[in-house]
């Protein structure tokens, strides 16, 4: 999935407790932050459409739009006020607040992939902006390789970085063929319902089609040589695993990244890979026609892993400019287009459950073309790529500025998952498999699913922090 980055720093940071504090804040904020929306439709006579969800319109949408403009105008005064003790101290050899943000973008990925509708989607499903986990996962991948081989070639050639990056890129190559032929394995087994990973269903048109076509003649003799071919180049598998291929694909090719970084080609690299973006708009090609890359061409999703090895690479260097007068607009006005990120988000004409709210601010078919426009996911439209960037820097300097009450809230939490995201992926998987042969979980009841999401969270969380088959399963 990402890469692991150095050993944890040494350096003292704020403890992660109280916990039970941190529960009871969460526990309470949760049931006020689903209950406002429909206490303000109230207020303003806002129907309810009852169990489709509930769409708010007129005084009751402008009150939620200036409630998040008065909260983002908040942060960015408080923020930007001396807050030696809420800062991120500076210096280790590990940036946690990226381990966060990979912690909060494997949980969206779990939770999304596990499709039950449940109070958790309302947080998950683009609702910080039209921007999902696997956006997140790239370039912040990309960031790590910057970061990491940066430093590492201060200490080190570029023929052994190259080494580590092609070890890494193989470690996760054979680790996707492991779970391309092992799921399906489990999926054998008497009783078990294995279309959840051997399928996958459009959730707009629900058009079905198969993960795993002709797997079958495995067992054949002598077993074709083609379908062999096919799962070589990873032309089968999970659906919730596919992004993988696309990891491999982009680290095996960092090693050239790194170089032309080394020797100050960033200005290069950067516009090769925009070239690149722009010839798929041209011409949409599948180089290795491997499963990946119907739902992550390759030619656009490496514009996020390129830009984060190079906003990586050039860490330092950028967090200094973002000190200066400069930077600190460019700071406010992330923070401020990210809230209207998520304006545009709220809007959308999906309700996936009865406690879903959007906003009714412009017709559903105007909605509709923008967002296919400029926020197309599979092809990585312009306005998802600026909804990547501005999410990200807007999220760093949150947890720049606000990092001891954040990480005592939720670190403890989200850095545990985001140092072994891997890991994670891998299990998450099984998790899938296994709730899919749950009675009673496929039957929409919200609650019910909700508390089974949470007992999922949990059990990643405990398997990681007790370091559950860490010897057999890559982090």
């Amino acid at each position: 999935m990402s890469l692991r980055t150095e050993p944890a720093p040494s350096r003292a940071l704020p403890a992660a407790r109280p916990r039970w504090l941190a529960a009871v804040l969460v526990t309470v904020a949760v049931p006020l932050v689903l209950l406002t929306p429909r206490l303000l439709a109230r207020a303003t006579g806002t129907p309810d459409l009852g169990p489709d969800g509930l769409v708010l319109g007129g005084r009751a949408a402008g009150i939620v739009i200036g409630l998040l403009a008065a909260t983002a105008v908040a942060l960015l005064v408080v923020g930007l006020l001396p807050r030696p003790r809420w800062a991120y101290p500076e210096g280790g050899t590990r940036d946690l607040r990226i381990d966060t943000l990979r912690g909060v973008a494997i949980v969206f990925v779990v939770l999304n992939h596990l499709a039950m509708p449940s109070l958790f989607q309302l947080l998950t499903q683009e609702a910080i902006g039209p921007v999902s986990g696997a956006e997140i996962f790239v370039a912040l991948s990309g960031i790590v390789v910057g970061l990491v081989y940066r430093d590492r070639l201060q200490r080190s050639d570029l023929l052994a970085v190259t080494a580590a990056l092609t070890r890494r890129a193989l470690t996760l190559y054979l680790t996707a063929l492991v779970v391309l032929l092992g799921v399906y394995v489990l999926t054998l087994l008497p009783g078990v319902d294995g279309r959840v990973i051997t399928t996958y269903t459009n959730p707009v048109t629900h058009d079905s089609f198969e993960l795993y076509p002709n797997i079958g003649r495995l067992l054949d003799y002598p077993v074709p040589g083609w379908i062999l071919r096919d799962i070589v180049l990873l032309r089968l598998g999970p659906y919730q695993f596919n992004i993988l291929g696309l990891y491999v694909v982009l680290l095996a090719v960092a090693p050239v990244m790194v170089a032309a970084l080394q020797r100050r080609l960033v200005a290069v690299l950067l516009v090769l890979s925009w070239l690149l973006y722009l010839s798929h708009a041209v011409a949409p090609a599948s180089l290795f026609q491997a499963q990946f890359e119907s739902p992550f061409p390759l030619l656009v999703w490496q514009l996020l892993f390129v830009h984060g090895v190079a906003a990586g690479w050039y860490q330092r260097e950028l967090l200094a400019w973002s000190r200066t007068a400069a930077g600190r607009v460019l700071v406010v006005g992330a923070v401020l287009l990210q809230a209207a990120m998520m304006v545009f988000s709220w809007s959308n004409p999906f309700l996936s459950n009865r406690w879903d709210v959007r906003l009714a601010l412009v017709p559903d078919a105007t909605w509709n073309a923008f967002d296919g426009q400029w926020f197309n996911r599979t092809d990585l439209g312009l306005g998802r790529v600026l909804a990547t960037l501005v999410l990200l820097v807007s999220a760093y300097a949150l947890l720049s500025a606000f990092w001891a009450p954040l990480h005592r809230l939720l670190g403890w939490f989200l850095v545990p998952l985001g140092q072994a995201t891997l890991y994670v992926f891998v299990v998450h998987i099984v998790v899938a498999l296994v709730l899919a042969n749950v009675p009673g979980l496929d039957q929409g009841n919200v609650l019910l699913n909700s508390a089974a999401h949470l007992g999922i969270l949990a059990l990643l969380w405990l398997m990681v922090r007790h370091r559950v088959l860490f010897k057999i399963i890559p982090r």
